[in-house]
């Protein structure tokens, strides 16, 4: 039985990703594993969003191959859409696949073992279909010529099973039609296209069948789905038939942009018990200039009422934030009305990134880019910020009661576990399994652990 091994960069719809490719594979006949060495495929499942990502996905593949250099290689996702040219020049790689190929693999490896070295290469138009010379199809370079893959199978026809995962992620849409400077994401995923509610709704029960408790909706804009539906769809639409069509579930959203967070869907939030009182809710910079060179559609004050509205409903629901440092023309004034900001609004958790130049971008032309040592000392600012939002906001809930997830069982009946309102925390649970869920009382914190007992 052939081995195959699957390695994923990036977001949660990446992961989503990955597992439909593991189980499409296993599906095959193939073997799932996670051992470099002995593995006979290896899936490589690329983010594409700053240049270091780019990076270690290149250092991955290198890696395996120095190690297997009989694996067959297989590089997909954001980088290998965006650039195929740069993975295919890597000396090993077999094969470098699109994201509209991403549901074709198991079939292509087949092809690839028929024929020898074969070398893929995929290019996509903004409706994220693969064209080669303005026509849709997969172009296989062999020694036995030019072959065509013209039906690209639907990619939401395998519902996955999240075997190895404590809480399962649906796919609720792909693709974004927005107009960030920076932003490569609708240049590799094409425009916003949401999932039917009936489809959703089956993956849903069939998780929900299978054992799991919390299922995480995720899409390369969540906030988005339904718009290209029609009226009547909205993500409120999508929750209400969700927490009506199964009970013992609760539902998480991966993120929101910030002019999708509606009062009527805090309110609903705050009134479901089922949907889990935490938001993701990415600001990038808290500067008006800087917004604007970036094309976000709000203001500094717009999102500061957005965060304010939320905490002032639920003071207890978990906010995280994504935001850019050292974007062109951030000067020390604007980087100080972020930081300054973001220090007094009430989120509970940062990821910060340096601003990266991705080609094809308007901003990858912007000039007055900060030096590469002022990226790193506002990155580093910012971290140690939101480092202390984090304890901050864990310190708060001690005292509170919450359900919460078991996700690991590191000794006998002792296991880790996540709260709706995103709280690790540790707790003995004797009789439990891992997927089950709980109501737990925070009892208290020790440095970063949040120690929790069963109620």
């Amino acid at each position: 039985m052939r081995r195959v091994l699957v390695s994923t960069f990036g977001c949660k719809l990446n992961q989503y990703d990955s597992q439909v490719i593991s189980e499409s594979f296993a599906s095959k006949g193939f073997e799932l594993s996670s051992d470099m060495l002995t593995a006979d495929v290896c899936v490589v499942n690329t983010c594409s969003v700053t240049a270091r990502s780019d990076y270690e996905a290149r250092q991955l593949v290198r890696r395996i191959l120095r190690i297997n250099p009989r694996v067959l290689m297989l590089v997909t996702g954001c980088y290998a859409q965006r650039a195929p040219q740069e993975i295919a020049h890597i000396g090993g790689v077999g094969l470098v696949a699109g994201n509209a190929e991403k549901s074709s693999l198991p079939e292509l490896v087949e092809s690839l073992c028929d024929g020898g070295e074969t070398r893929v290469s995929a290019r996509a138009s903004t409706d994220g279909e693969v064209r080669v010379n303005g026509e849709a199809r997969i172009e296989v370079s062999s020694p036995g010529g030019v072959e065509e893959c013209r039906a690209v199978p639907d990619w939401m026809s395998h519902v996955p099973t999240f075997q190895r995962r404590s809480r399962a992620l649906v796919k609720i849409q792909d693709g974004c039609d927005g107009l960030c400077s920076y932003c490569v994401v609708p240049s590799v995923r094409g425009r916003s296209k949401s999932e039917p509610i009936e489809r959703i709704l089956e993956q849903v029960k069939y998780l929900s069948a299978s054992g799991f408790r919390e299922v995480v909706l995720t899409g390369a804009r969540t906030g988005s789905y339904g718009n290209d539906l029609g009226d009547g769809y909205s993500l409120e639409t999508l929750l209400g038939a969700l927490v009506r069509g199964e009970d013992g579930l609760r539902f998480r959203l991966s993120s929101l942009e910030p002019g999708e967070v509606s009062a009527s869907l805090v309110e609903y939030m705050a009134q479901e018990e089922k949907v889990c009182r935490h938001f993701h809710v990415p600001v990038q910079s808290c500067d008006s200039e800087i917004l604007r060179a970036m094309h976000r559609p709000y203001s500094p004050t717009e999102y500061v009422e957005k965060i304010q509205m939320i905490h002032s409903r639920f003071c207890d629901a978990c906010i995280g934030s994504d935001v850019i440092v050292g974007f062109p023309g951030e000067t020390e004034s604007a980087f100080a009305r972020t930081y300054g900001t973001i220090e007094k609004l009430p989120l509970s958790y940062l990821h910060v990134f340096p601003f990266s130049r991705r080609p094809g971008t308007r901003a990858s032309d912007m000039k007055q880019e900060p030096t590469r040592s002022v990226k790193r000392a506002r990155a580093f600012a910012l971290r140690a910020l939101g480092m202390r939002k984090k304890s901050a906001f864990a310190e708060s809930q001690v005292g509170t009661f919450a359900e919460a997830v078991l996700e690991e069982e590191v000794e006998p009946g002792l296991f880790k576990g996540t709260t709706g309102n995103y709280l690790k925390v540790l707790v003995r649970a004797n009789g439990k399994r891992v997927k089950d869920a709980i109501p737990v009382k925070i009892a208290s914190r020790t440095n970063d652990t949040l120690l929790a007992r069963a109620c």
